[in-house]
């Protein structure tokens, strides 16, 4: 106990337990709501626009925003999850202040940004109008993945909802009014104006939540040496999950449109159709963190800065990993029902969303693999929790490699395999995060101390 005792002075200096990982952890859920969005407002786009819109123009108008999502999720995802440390490790130290300013020294990363889209922007095989609305739609919404870790972390939830819910509505509904008057790009007008607008409440949020004498830091970037593994996280889990798409699209099932874009239909469909059946898990997820485990990974830490006794932090121990038991199981039944009523009526959900019938058999192994990538991600952010970086990495890059490898295998052996390289990618990355997740919950205690600098 003297060797604990005296470990216990120096573990509050760290600065990265209970504000930290709750902030880069709640950011990673948030971040989901505005693609989830975004899922959603392409099917609404997707059945609207036929009323308008030739079948040519309209699969140009989705593939653009696909693309642009894509795109945009794989180059900030990396920057994000370091950034949202930074912020987390300012409100540890009640630093409220410097919030406003590295919003504004973020904002600079549009420079980056735009060298990235530059390309397309000057030597797309399209007209100027239609470029500098893509370009514009993919510098809107890189900047809004990184604000919206600024509000997140400051747990606006409320906020960050009605901004979202707001925008892509009217996004939506301007994208049908022009488009009705200026086809395919009124259409594009209308929903990057959504995304625009999107930004521009979130900047204004931030700066009115946050106000501060200071103009602009660049502070957050010295914690990309410091945490070169978040940077990575952040960029292989967008690319985990779309790894499969892309690799359809380039194959000879792809879809090209206009030359340019590529889209295998039937599988994006499907994908997009179930991750909006994750919904209700996430919610039932970020509940019982704030209700269950929370409570128990507080008292934990809050015994080791109060100097509590072995055996308390024993107790706390134990209880968070019943309550990650019991989330999990939660979880795995709720959405297990989902899946499986979706697996039921996956004919008549078909006919709904437009795939042809020959691909019901792939929409109900999305079904399973959506499932499956949501395991995924809870594992990835149990493990962001109790400030694993490295486990989480193995798990998200074990995810990653196998979506790739097992999808080109899938491609390889016919129809009747396409989808099963998702699901087993799922399978394998969530049943190594639970693995690596139990054990660093069995050992906390030992993990904890050890990571601690000796005084």
């Amino acid at each position: 106990m003297a060797g604990i005792g005296f470990r216990l002075q120096t573990l509050v200096s760290k600065g990265s337990y209970l504000e930290t990982a709750t902030a880069y952890v709640y950011s990673a859920i948030i971040s989901t709501g505005p693609w989830l969005s975004g899922v959603l407002a392409l099917v609404v786009l997707s059945s609207t626009t036929s009323a308008y819109l030739s079948q040519a123009d309209r699969s140009f108008l989705l593939a653009t925003i696909i693309s642009v999502f894509a795109a945009s999720l794989l180059v900030t995802g990396g920057p994000q999850m370091v950034v949202t440390r930074y912020l987390a490790d300012r409100l540890y130290l009640k630093e409220r202040d410097d919030f406003a300013p590295t919003c504004t020294g973020v904002l600079f990363l549009m420079i980056p940004f735009s060298l990235l889209i530059a390309p397309f922007l000057l030597f797309a095989p399209f007209g100027i109008v239609y470029r500098l609305l893509t370009a514009t739609l993919f510098l809107a919404l890189t900047m809004i993945w990184m604000v919206v870790a600024f509000l997140s972390a400051a747990r606006e939830y409320i906020r960050i909802v009605l901004i979202f819910s707001l925008c892509y509505a009217l996004g939506a509904g301007v994208s049908v009014m022009l488009g009705y008057s200026y086809g395919l790009i009124g259409s594009l007008a209308g929903f990057v104006l959504g995304q625009v607008l999107c930004l521009a409440l979130l900047l204004m949020s931030v700066y009115c939540e946050f106000p501060s004498t200071q103009s602009c830091s660049f502070a957050y970037l010295n914690n990309i040496p410091k945490y070169w593994d978040l940077l990575v996280i952040g960029a292989l889990y967008p690319l985990g999950i779309w790894a499969d798409s892309i690799i359809f699209w380039l194959s000879p099932e792809g879809r090209s449109i206009q030359g340019f874009y590529h889209l295998f239909p039937p599988y994006d469909t499907a994908k997009f159709v179930i991750y909006l059946s994750t919904i209700p898990a996430a919610a039932i997820f970020m509940i019982a963190l704030e209700t269950d485990f929370y409570r128990h990974y507080r008292d934990y830490y809050l015994f080791i800065q109060q100097k509590g006794t072995l055996s308390d932090l024993t107790r706390a121990k134990e209880a968070m990993i019943a309550s990650v038991r019991a989330g999990m199981g939660l979880i795995l039944k709720v959405q297990g029902i989902i899946a499986l009523f979706l697996c039921l009526v996956a004919r008549d959900l078909a006919t709904f969303v437009g795939i042809a019938p020959q691909w019901v058999s792939l929409l109900r192994i999305q079904t399973l693999a959506g499932t499956g990538q949501f395991l995924v991600f809870v594992m990835m952010l149990f493990l962001l929790y109790i400030d694993r970086r490295r486990a989480t990495l193995l798990t998200v890059g074990t995810f990653t490699v196998c979506n790739i490898s097992l999808t080109l295998l899938s491609l390889y052996f016919g129809r009747s395999f396409y989808g099963l390289g998702y699901l087993g990618a799922s399978i394998i990355g969530a049943g190594l995060g639970w693995i690596l997740l139990m054990s660093r919950l069995k050992k906390l205690e030992y993990l904890t101390f050890m990571d601690q600098p000796l005084v």
